[in-house]
Parts: C-alpha cells; structure tokens; sequence
C-alpha cells in the first residue's frame, strides 16, 4: 500500500509527514508536509519480506524461514519503537500495532523452534 499511496501509508505507520509538523489530520496523509522517498522503500521491504517467506516455505527451506521469522520479529518490535519516539503523541497508539504483530511474529517463531 506505501508504494501506491505515500502520503496515507504516513497515518497507518503512524508517523507524521515530512517537514509537517504536526500529527496527519485527515485520511489522505494531508495536513502539511511531503511523503518521504523512504516510505517507497519501506513498501519494497515489506514486500519483499512476504515473498521471501513464501519462496523459502515452498524450498523447504524451515530453518532459514525460521530465522527469517524470527528477524521479522525483531524488525516490527523495533517499528513500533520508532512510531513510539518519533509518530508523536496522538500517532503513538500505532506503535501498537507494530508490537502486536512483532508479538505474533515472536509466537511463530518460539513454535516452530519447537520450544513450547
């Protein structure tokens, strides 16, 4: 979605625009301020993310998409830091939904370890 829609992907990240000031204020990602070059990137990580763990599912390859999960989990705990320090105070509630999913992530990866 960051790639077809930068400036919207901002509120769902839960970050402010760049040079904006203040929070995003309406559903477009308006509110003052330009989409960073860098949300682009973040769409490519995320895709690319989903068809790695699709490609190595289909290998076979278990311990590695075990790995990846377990980095996957890392990275969306360390999101939700981000939105924690940088999206502001009324954007900070989103970090939530990053530490959900790096929880999530974390569980998966704990079960295909075999550890409970």
């Amino acid at each position: 979605m960051g790639a077809l829609s930068p400036r919207s992907e901002y509120g769902h990240v839960g970050l402010r625009l760049e040079g904006g000031g203040g929070p995003i204020s309406t559903p477009d990602g308006g509110g003052g301020g330009v989409a960073s070059p860098l949300m682009y990137f973040k769409a490519i990580r995320e895709a690319s993310y989903g068809a790695a763990l699709i490609a190595l599912q289909y290998q076979g390859h278990e311990a590695s998409l075990t790995t990846l999960i377990g980095i996957l989990s890392a990275v969306r705990l360390a999101d939700g830091a981000v939105v924690w320090w940088h999206g502001g105070e009324p954007l900070r509630w989103r970090a939530l939904g990053h530490w959900i999913t790096g929880v999530g992530f974390l569980g998966w990866f704990v079960w295909r370890q075999g550890v409970v």
